[in-house]
């Protein structure tokens, strides 16, 4: 090779690497934005937070409304005079130094409202409640006291989250408390919950979020201040002059929490105390002495399950919780606009110094080069995390040095195949693997925009599963929900379906997209038929580990739904909404009525070709005035599908399920009628 071609062929690679930390420096100051760059950093940040133990706080207290109160207690909501007495345990006869609900108390009831008025009064009780962003939201309730005007973060150019209405507590509840804050978290783009506002603004004033609100009860009702401690950022101080506690500001006057552990009641962190237990007497109030305690659920019935850097499945009221303790611990991160100066100028001189070494370097020098700028990086992002507790972006100068090592590869990387990533990025968690890699051949032909299309959907749900989670170790119910979740999702796949979610222990998948498939509904009700051949396999699994039998019942309907991404901005998803889902799913809740594994919905026993179905009954549904025509496939031999048929009905009786439709559903299974085939098309 001629000694100019050596040497233009190392101008290009200079360039190259230059170009990458000329982009890096950008992406880094905000001028350029890069979603992996986000991705990366969040997923960095969260895996830090994983590694970080948990640590007992013992000022920090929750009372959960757990799957056992509502069992012993009755149904949520509980009446207000049950609130009250669970107040009145804490406050008066506990002498808890400061309580919160991460709940809100919404509608009037003039018969309970008295008891729970008297309890909230001269008590150290601060109300939750949340803010609104939609337009033309309605605002109800009370809104507490402002703690600003707005107008006192324009000096220190802070942004604050705006909202444009409240659900607050009735009147006479609001008035009888000490305090009250927003319970609103700040959700990011993948769904996750890492912040919390500290302050929100409402019409020109600014209002306090239950962790602050709490906070300051516990000072002894200590005013805020707003303060600024040289290289810090700005912070929110408790006391005349931030001496009880200080809580550095993030971006959008949030602040990020401190996770440690996996949360919940098997955490170590804090210690969770069921309701039940205090109403019932079996806690001393003596536990609640001058601690914060907080009430809320973990009850996954109740929806205040989050996902989180530490947990997908996060009590949300600990993270209030975990908030306030990093408060009082000082153990509060902050991401300052000066850190992504600093890490830009890192990028630029680690990364400038490592494209000059590598433009004439073999593939050891590059090797080594890499490891010496990464090990750079990573050492002074530690050092400004632990001594200075800055949060300072690391994806882009981590990118920027891999980039710079295989620059070939990623300018093909660049330049080539960007649609094929994007479908498979989008739909690898969804279809087969071999689906995929036929989208990414011909992405032009795989539309992303949501679509009318007629589609088969199905429900798969498995009964008795609160029962078994009552009685399961939490090590083995996550072994057995991942190994169920894990065959059936196997199965759909096998048959051309797409997963749409996950909802607990139920899954939801449709045939006909992202793919057109002429056989949707054949191929539907065959993986079904497939889905209960490997229920009765994964049973003589589960026998042998001790585990209970699985039992699943499966809907399947047909019809012309909305497919395609959709979601908000925070988050979007490629799903399927529309009447037929809602049917599909509602026949599932039927299987329990009829003691069958499988019911098919009358559009696809018309839209079915190859496989013959047998009528049922015609079945009143939940939400519709006319009633439905129940099918299911003709069993294959006198066990059913594999033994399923029979340890559906076996098991039928003791199922859990708690769907509104079972409400109105008799509890004595319907016989079914002499079998009919249905004529192949």
């Amino acid at each position: 090779m001629a000694l100019r071609d050596v040497f233009s062929m190392r101008a290009r690679r200079l360039v190259l690497g230059l170009g990458t930390v000329v982009l890096a420096v950008a992406c880094e100051l905000g001028m350029v934005s890069l979603p992996l760059v986000d991705t990366l950093d969040r997923y960095l940040y969260d895996t830090r937070l994983r590694l970080q133990p948990a640590r007992p706080n013992n000022r920090v207290l929750i009372v959960d409304i757990d799957e056992r109160s509502l069992k012993e207690q009755g149904r949520w909501p509980w009446s207000r005079e049950t609130l009250a007495k669970l107040t009145t345990t804490i406050a008066r006869e506990g002498g808890a130094r400061a309580i919160g609900f991460d709940m809100v108390f919404a509608e009037p009831h003039a018969q309970q409202d008295p008891p729970l008025m008297r309890a909230l009064a001269g008590t150290p009780v601060a109300l939750g409640y949340y803010f609104s962003s939609e337009l033309g939201a309605v605002s109800t309730g009370m809104l507490p006291p402002s703690v600003f005007p707005s107008s006192v973060l324009q000096d220190r150019k802070l942004s604050v989250t705006t909202w444009n209405g409240y659900g607050a507590n009735v009147v006479p509840l609001q008035r009888a408390a000490r305090s009250a804050g927003f319970f609103n978290p700040v959700v990011d783009r993948d769904g996750v919950v890492r912040a919390l506002p500290l302050l929100a603004e409402y019409k020109g004033q600014l209002y306090e979020s239950l962790a602050v609100a709490m906070l300051r009860i516990y000072f002894g009702n200590a005013p805020l201040t707003l303060r600024a401690d040289g290289l810090h950022a700005d912070s929110l101080g408790f006391g005349p002059g931030g001496e009880h506690a200080r809580v550095p500001i993030s971006e959008g006057t949030t602040a990020l929490v401190p996770f440690q552990g996996r949360g919940g009641a098997s955490s170590s962190r804090f210690r969770y105390v069921s309701a039940t237990d205090v109403l019932d007497g079996r806690i001393e109030p003596r536990l609640f002495r001058d601690r914060i305690v907080l009430i809320g659920t973990s009850a996954p019935g109740l929806t205040d399950l989050r996902a989180t850097p530490v947990s997908e499945v996060y009590p949300g009221v600990e993270i209030h919780a975990s908030l306030i303790a990093g408060a009082l611990e000082g153990t509060i991160r902050t991401k300052p606009a000066e850190a992504q100066v600093i890490a830009a100028v890192a990028i630029a001189v680690v990364g400038g110094v490592a494209a000059l070494s590598m433009a004439g370097a073999g593939v050891l020098g590059i090797a080594a080069t890499t490891m010496v700028g990464l090990s750079t990086m990573f050492a002074w992002n530690a050092i400004a995390y632990a001594n200075l507790g800055w949060v300072v972006p690391l994806a882009a100068g981590v990118l920027a040095l891999i980039v710079v090592a295989a620059m070939n590869l990623v300018a093909g990387y660049v330049t080539e195949g960007r649609s094929r990533r994007a479908v498979i990025g989008l739909f690898g968690q969804y279809v087969a693997p071999q689906l995929v890699e036929r989208m990414a051949h011909d992405p032009d032909n795989v539309p992303l925009e949501s679509r009318n299309k007629e589609l088969t959907i199905l429900f798969a749900d498995i009964r008795g599963f609160t029962r078994m989670a009552e009685n399961m170790d939490p090590q083995q119910l996550r072994d057995y929900l991942n190994r169920f979740l894990t065959a059936m999702t196997e199965v759909i796949h096998a048959y051309n379906g797409t997963v749409d979610k996950y909802i607990g222990d139920a899954v939801m998948a449709f045939w006909g997209a992202p793919v057109d498939d002429p056989m949707h509904a054949d191929h539907a009700v065959a993986a079904a038929i497939a889905m209960q051949r490997e229920v009765a396999r994964l049973n003589r699994e589960f026998e042998a580990n001790g585990w209970p039998p699985l039992v699943v019942g499966i809907g399947i309907n047909t019809g012309v739904v909305r497919v395609g991404d959709m979601g908000s901005r925070l988050r979007r998803a490629y799903t399927v909404i529309g009447d037929a889902v809602n049917l599909a799913s509602r026949l599932e809740g039927l299987s329990k009525k009829y003691d069958l594994p499988i019911v098919i919905g009358d559009a696809t026993r018309r839209a079915v070709r190859a496989i013959a179905l047998q009528y049922v009954a015609q079945s009143e549904v939940y939400g519709r005035t006319e009633p439905v025509k129940v099918w299911q496939p003709v069993p294959p031999d006198p066990m059913g599908y594999g033994g399923a048929v029979d340890s559906l009905s076996a098991a039928s009786s003791v199922s859990a399920s708690a769907s509104v439709m079972e409400a109105d559903t008799p509890s004595a299974a319907v016989p079914l009628p002499a079998a009919r085939r249905e004529p192949i098309a």
